[in-house]
């Protein structure tokens, strides 16, 4: 009985010693692939980030139409850099501060070394001038510097509260569809409730309240094309009572304002 327990206990201690073996054997074999893949990746981190073969090449800019693409790459400045050292999340939150135009940009890689900015712009509804420089206004009252040939935009009266202007930039973006947007001069307005526009043929329109816009406008169209139609042009129109029960529209015609001279 004795023999067979010190069997026992000589069979479990070579069993363990076994076990043993293999587990550190496995350690040995884990950490000497941790250590191969650890050199590998070393190596190759090395590599992307040293070797020539990734150093930006060229930089794309797309959907720039007031910003200029010369500005963007002055500022941005990546070619000949490393493609994964660049800071792109930093990069795109510093063109954004730095260019008031851009609404959103996102920079992307193409290995081996090109670099894609997207650029969204805010567009301008309306324009302003400021020691000879004309700034844009977007539906978002934020103002930015526009290019000397970029198309003419509808001016706003200076000096106008936050109200009037937000009531004036409102109507603008209604009718920016439209193709009597393109005819506007000049908006203003006395109150928030009160907005007045010009024609390029310096007709000043009474809107009134700034509400139910595109039918208001449309029934303007028609009354202007009547009056073409009569080869006459409109000098003055007031809209202020206007609404679709009362179609009530004042018109006053450059013939008429002359007879009364």
């Amino acid at each position: 009985m004795k023999k067979h327990k010190v069997a026992v206990r000589l069979k479990t201690k070579l069993e363990n010693n076994k076990k043993r073996r293999k587990a550190l054997i496995a350690i040995t074999v884990i950490c000497a692939i941790l250590f191969v893949v650890g050199f590998a990746v070393n190596l190759t981190a090395k590599f992307l980030l040293t070797s020539q073969v990734f150093n930006v090449k060229s930089t794309e800019i797309k959907g720039n139409n007031i910003v200029e693409k010369a500005a963007v790459l002055d500022y941005l400045d990546f070619n000949g850099k490393n493609i994964f050292r660049l800071k792109l999340k930093k990069a795109e939150s510093q063109l954004k501060e730095k260019f008031s135009n851009v609404r959103d940009v996102s920079i992307g890689r193409y290995l081996p070394g090109r670099i894609v900015v997207k650029i969204s712009e805010r567009i301008p509804l309306a324009e302003v001038k400021v020691s000879d420089k004309r700034i844009g206004i977007d539906e978002y009252l934020k103002a930015f510097i526009l290019p000397v040939d970029y198309r003419v935009l509808p001016k706003l009266s200076e000096n106008m509260t936050i109200e009037n202007k937000t009531a004036c930039i409102k109507f603008l973006k209604e009718v920016s569809g439209l193709p009597i947007y393109k005819s506007i001069t000049g908006v203003t307005a006395l109150a928030p409730d009160d907005l007045i526009f010009f024609f390029e043929d310096n007709c000043k329109v009474c809107m009134g309240l700034p509400e139910d816009i595109a039918y208001k406008v449309t029934y303007l169209e028609k009354v202007l094309s009547d009056l073409e139609m009569k080869g006459k042009k409109a000098e003055y129109i007031n809209m202020r009572d206007f609404s679709k029960e009362h179609k009530e529209v004042v018109l006053r015609t450059k013939q008429e304002a002359g007879s009364r001279k």
